[in-house]
């Protein structure tokens, strides 16, 4: 069976819809984003959004499943059991890269529960490849995980704030140095 090819009209509104929203998400709160100012912005009619998004929250779920899926292709060019501190260059390195859309989206609190949804899939993503917690009960499991992830993200928020200060390389360094060793290997000059 011959397959369709896409059809140049859908592709299109896709993308005015999806550059509209981007404009959007850089200019408001996520609580101001509508579909109406979108259809607006995006040159097309509201009942033209809703044949491709059933809400709103569908087209965020589309814009983040993009990233999720950029992100999967840049994780899935190191080993399955790569060594933690390979994971954590590629997610530092792949956000370092995002354009300011995604950065907001990812650290303004308005699109918090947005940017969450993508890292518990970038977190389940990165488990079924390769879980080096298997040994741990479930309960376990969801606290190291939850270690991990909140604590990238949450670096990842700070560093945006203080306007990326820190030289990413560093960056990587020293999370790599906290989440493999504690807050204790840093305090070792301290100490001496």
């Amino acid at each position: 069976m011959p397959q369709r090819k896409p059809d140049l009209r859908v592709i299109k509104t896709r993308k005015a819809i999806k550059n509209a929203f981007k404009e959007m998400v850089m200019e408001m709160d996520a609580s101001k984003i509508t579909v109406k100012e979108l259809s607006e912005r995006a040159q097309i009619h509201r009942k033209t959004f809703y044949l491709h998004y059933t809400t709103i929250e569908a087209l965020y779920e589309d814009v983040l499943k993009e990233v999720s899926e950029s992100y999967y292709q840049a994780i899935d060019q190191i080993a399955p059991d790569a060594p933690f501190f390979e994971v954590n260059r590629v997610f530092f390195t792949f956000m370092s890269r995002q354009e300011p859309y995604v950065e907001k989206m990812v650290c303004d609190p308005s699109y918090r529960d947005f940017a969450d949804k993508l890292f518990l899939a970038t977190l389940s993503h990165n488990r079924h490849r390769y879980n080096p917690y298997q040994n741990y009960s479930r309960p376990e499991q969801n606290i190291i995980n939850t270690f991990l992830a909140l604590g990238s993200v949450n670096i990842y928020r700070r560093w945006v704030a203080d306007k990326k200060q820190v030289p990413l390389e560093k960056l990587i360094d020293l999370t790599n140095e906290l989440f493999m060793h504690g807050v204790a290997s840093i305090r070792k000059e301290e100490n001496k």
